[in-house]
């Protein structure tokens, strides 16, 4: 600051930073116009497909790299080479196997360019049956023997015409059906009844399902039946998988989960008691009832100094205070290496 004739003078020394940045500056790399993609469809075979741009915003060729695809999304066409300034394109259809309900999928995209960030299209939206089942479409039915039960499943018409139920197929002698209409046309009740007098053991069958849907005419559904015994146990053999010898003689945290526990039901008891031996040496089995008196739990371990490498397969021997069951054998199996 220097003082001239009475007037006082400011020198003011501007410093450039470069150009004022624009609003264009602020773009990213590579732009989505429409990064989330929604729908909703009735009907688990309708057509979902669609497609997403992305701009280039650089100043030189992008060339798109590796895809990550959310299953059952796929990808037919993506452009492979986008010039600066330009709009590149994504095309993708919703395949099968599809998931009923909600859906979330995403699809992302790599560039082979150095420094040029990887961009993300999300897919969301909900898959709506055209005959939904519910709560499942299948039955799930677990009695003793001699023990009737029946469980039922509800069939909703989601469609724009009514819906009826022309026939329904079965070749299974384990089990009988009936249905019930609810609505006509809209909704129906269908039963499964297990008189549990036929052979013990799991079955998985198929009922069939005639309906006078033209996009439907068949609706699949499954009867899972398992009539046990009234003493039983659950899981009804053991199976340890593959035992890492070295690792669980030095590991006691890992050895304490190969543990299994074995539930020994017996239906109606009060003072069921159980004990327990098996002839696989480096097994070691504890049986503790429950104050109930309904159930024997038995802990089995692995004993690690008595383990040789192979597969091995033995059992653990159950004796019950039950009259008639009062011997049971449960199969174990595994693997060391």
């Amino acid at each position: 600051m220097r003082l001239r004739a009475g007037y006082l003078v400011l020198s003011v020394v501007v410093l450039s930073a470069g150009p004022v940045p624009g609003p264009e500056d602020d773009q990213p790399q590579v732009s989505l116009p429409e990064p989330i993609f929604h729908f909703e469809i009735v009907g688990m075979s309708e057509p979902v497909e669609h497609v997403f741009g992305f701009r280039n915003n650089t100043g030189e060729t992008l060339e798109a790299g590796a895809l990550k695809v959310t299953a059952p999304l796929v990808v037919p066409n993506l452009s492979k080479r986008v010039l600066p300034g330009e709009l590149g394109i994504l095309r993708f259809r919703l395949d099968e196997p599809r998931p009923v309900g909600d859906y979330q999928g995403f699809i992302e995209v790599d560039f082979k360019n150095p420094g040029i960030s990887n961009i993300t299209f999300e897919v969301n939206g909900t898959i709506t049956p055209l005959i939904e089942a519910k709560p499942f479409p299948a039955f799930f039915v677990t009695t003793s023997r001699g023990q009737p039960k029946e469980a039922s499943l509800q069939l909703i018409n989601h469609g724009a015409d009514p819906l009826a139920i022309t026939s329904i197929e079965c070749t299974s002698t384990r089990f009988s059906l009936r249905l019930e209409t609810n609505q006509v046309g809209q909704v129906y009740t269908l039963f499964l009844k297990l008189p549990a007098q036929g052979q013990t053991g799991r079955t998985a069958e198929r009922i069939t399902l005639h309906t006078s849907s033209k996009k439907e005419p068949v609706l699949l559904l499954g009867a899972n039946t398992f009539i046990h015994e009234r003493v039983h146990t659950f899981p009804e053999d053991l199976d340890f998988g593959t035992i890492e010898s070295a690792q669980v003689k030095t590991n006691e945290s890992l050895r304490k989960t190969l543990t299994q526990f074995l539930m020994v039901y017996q239906d109606g008891g009060s003072n069921f008691q159980t004990t327990v031996g098996t002839d696989l040496p480096f097994l070691t089995a504890r049986a503790e009832p429950s104050a109930t008196g309904k159930q024997v739990q038995i802990e089995v371990a692995v004993s690690p100094d008595q383990l040789r490498p192979g597969d091995f397969q033995g059992h653990l021997e159950l004796l019950t205070n039950d009259r008639e069951f009062p011997r049971m054998e449960i199969n174990v199996k595994g693997h060391v290496r």
